[in-house]
């Protein structure tokens, strides 16, 4: 009875993934859902009935992929159903949230790798490098329009600009990190409610005022200013590691600080329209505000401001 049922799970998983290919590939408003729901039949699979029953979903998916398009743009799919398959079988292991985060974003860290090896040397297309070159043409192609308008040497914006520019192949490793560690978290904030609903036990978030990083990050982020200011000459690999890692560390204590501001609103019981729409604020409009959040969530985790905050509410 039980294989019976494993079998009945395994067909209908098999058949919800052709269904949600099939819309990603022909119907191209539903896609841009359907395309994040590709994971959830190999999940619920690797959940409910173990590794090796979403390896073979994952196989026959890859075939119906072939038969779909033998091009490039199949290796988004399966870049979704790889993910699918970490998420699931760390389920099955009850593992939390934030492990489950952590699994999915390297895995899709270590894909990303794998695909732009493949774009590089089997298609001979860099996506970093062609999106510098798009990014390029199209300031140039509206500073020639708006010349006349503007009283400085467009020549002197173009230069700025390329200048800046270039920071971009430095940073390929850190919008790696970025993309493989959003991917994770989108998908798993829409698969668990979903998964929950079909009665199946998935792990949920701590409240998003209780995060906290390691406080290690600090004595890392100083390190890796001071290095960068004495010790990494730009075009190095070092300069490369250094520039990275600080945004990495400046991104953890951003999250720190936002942290912080929902655990101030919630102790004081301000309406959690207020810590959103803050938080909103900082990240569309500017450096200067996000500058200010980040020494909030290094003043708090150097200082353990949320126990004084405690202490002065008792």
């Amino acid at each position: 009875m039980t294989d019976r049922n494993a079998l009945k799970r395994g067909a209908l998983a098999t058949l919800t993934l052709y269904l949600l290919i099939a819309l990603t590939f022909f119907v191209p408003f539903v896609s841009l859902l359907s395309i994040w729901l590709i994971p959830l039949p190999i999940m619920f699979l690797a959940a409910k009935d173990g590794w090796k029953s979403a390896l073979a979903i994952i196989g026959i998916g890859f075939i119906f992929l072939v038969i779909l398009d033998q091009s490039f743009y199949i290796l988004l799919p399966v870049f979704f159903m790889i993910l699918g398959f970490a998420l699931g079988y760390m389920i099955q292991l009850k593992k939390s949230a934030f492990a489950l985060l952590l699994a999915g974003s390297l895995t899709n860290i270590a894909v990303l790798i794998i695909y732009l090896a493949i774009s590089v040397l089997i298609f001979h297309f860099n996506p970093v490098s062609a999106a510098q070159s798009a990014l390029n043409q199209s300031l140039q192609q509206t500073l020639t329009q708006m010349q006349p308008m503007l009283e400085q040497d467009t020549g002197e914006i173009m230069d700025l600009y390329k200048s800046q520019m270039d920071n971009l192949m430095y940073l390929t490793p850190m919008i790696l990190i970025t993309v493989g560690v959003l991917y994770a978290l989108l998908v798993e904030l829409i698969s668990l409610p979903i998964l929950r609903l079909i009665k199946l036990e998935v792990p949920r978030w701590v409240p998003f005022r209780m995060w906290q990083v390691p406080r290690s990050v600090i004595w890392c982020y100083l390190a890796v200013v001071f290095i960068g200011w004495f010790g990494a000459e730009q075009g190095t690999p070092l300069y490369t590691v250094v520039l990275n890692l600080e945004l990495i560390l400046e991104m953890l204590l951003a999250i720190q600080g936002f942290s912080l501001m929902f655990y101030y609103s919630h102790l004081k019981k301000f309406p959690v329209i207020v810590p959103i729409t803050l938080t909103i604020l900082a990240v569309l409009f500017g450096y200067l505000l996000l500058q200010l959040v980040r020494i909030l969530g290094i003043i708090d985790l150097g200082f353990n401001l949320r126990k004084r905050l405690n202490q002065k509410k008792s």
